[in-house]
């Protein structure tokens, strides 16, 4: 009996010891008895390990390629504008044209639209004239009658004090200054104006040296102390006859005519080559006109603000062509602004 139970201590010692190293050899895990749930004749299974998944390679970055162009596409270029149709602008271009078209093919149309447009011109052109009357009514500036009266009771006083103021300069003149008169005495024209240099010579006080191209007298025995030419013409480039140049006692010389002029002509051109000359002020030369208000000019007031305008034409003007336009409103006050000022207007 006792041997019996021995062989089976035996028995269940030699079957427990596989299990043991086993246990042992698993490094570590709990006991058996801290696993009842496997039971007796369990044991764990080795769970392979999973070879590590290969590590996939970053993507390389590459650059994306540019976008393409879009495509172009083709714009129709803009048609410049014109002028508004029948502006002046308008009417300088066409006109001709509708004219050329009428010329060339003489239908009943082409003529037709041609003369309506040349109508339609006399219509603005009648509206430009009607709306220049009203714009000179009440103007001293603008108004010619208040320069020189129209009706004749008038001007014919204007006229006489004119020429009195005249005959004043030109006595004024002669004391300075004389004539040279070149002439020849086949000359007909030379003749005719002999008589008129002795009027100026008797008359204003000029002194008149003759000097005779052929070394003869007139015909009449006029100016019988004459001179014979010796180059003078040519150096005064003398081409026709009679000739005239008004001589300073300085020896300035200035041309007066080449042939036959009127007394009143006669002395207006000298009275006009004293002025270039400065022989006279403007004073003296505008008292030979027959004007009232000369101080009216508006050249020489605005000339007097051109600074000026053209500062204002900088910062005022609407176009972009470089003209400086001034809207018309705006250069009129401008205008009448300056005007009252120069007058002494309040």
């Amino acid at each position: 009996m006792l041997k019996r139970h021995l062989s089976i201590a035996l028995a269940f010692t030699l079957l427990c010891s596989p299990l043991l190293s086993h246990a042992q050899n698993a490094g570590g895990d709990s006991g058996f008895f801290d696993r009842k749930a496997e039971g007796w004749f369990w044991y764990k299974e080795e769970i392979p390990e999973e070879p590590p998944e290969p590590e996939e390679p970053e993507p390389e970055i590459v650059a994306a390629p540019p976008p393409e162009p879009a495509p172009i596409e083709e714009v129709e270029p803009a048609r410049p504008k014109g002028p508004e149709v029948f502006s002046a602008a308008w009417f300088r271009e066409n006109l001709p044209k509708y004219k050329d078209a009428a010329w060339d093919n003489p239908t009943i149309e082409n003529v037709r639209t041609y003369m309506y447009l040349q109508r339609y011109a006399m219509d603005r052109s009648e509206q430009f004239a009607n709306a220049s009357e009203m714009a000179v009514v009440g103007d001293p500036f603008l108004d010619e009658e208040t320069r020189r009266p129209s009706a004749s009771f008038a001007s014919q006083p204007l006229d006489r004090w004119a020429g009195r103021n005249k005959d004043n300069i030109a006595h004024k003149i002669a004391q300075k200054a004389g004539l040279f008169f070149f002439f020849e005495s086949d000359s007909d024209t030379s003749r005719i104006q002999a008589p008129i240099l002795k009027m100026l010579e008797t008359r204003d006080g000029f002194t008149i040296l003759p000097i005779s191209l052929d070394g003869k007298p007139l015909p009449d025995g006029s100016f019988p102390n004459f001179r014979t030419d010796q180059g003078q013409a040519d150096a005064m480039g003398v081409d026709a006859l009679p000739a005239l140049f008004l001589v300073s006692e300085d020896r300035e010389v200035e041309p007066i005519a080449q042939g036959v002029l009127a007394l009143t002509e006669l002395k207006s051109r000298i009275i006009l080559a004293a002025k270039r000359r400065g022989w006279i002020s403007d004073e003296e030369f505008n008292k030979t006109k027959p004007i009232l208000n000369l101080d009216n000019n508006i050249a020489a007031i605005l000339d007097a603000h051109s600074y000026e305008l053209g500062q204002q034409s900088g910062q005022t003007s609407t176009e972009d062509d470089g003209t400086n336009f001034i809207p018309p409103e705006q250069l009129s006050d401008f205008i009448r602004e300056k005007l009252r000022t120069s007058s002494g207007a309040q």
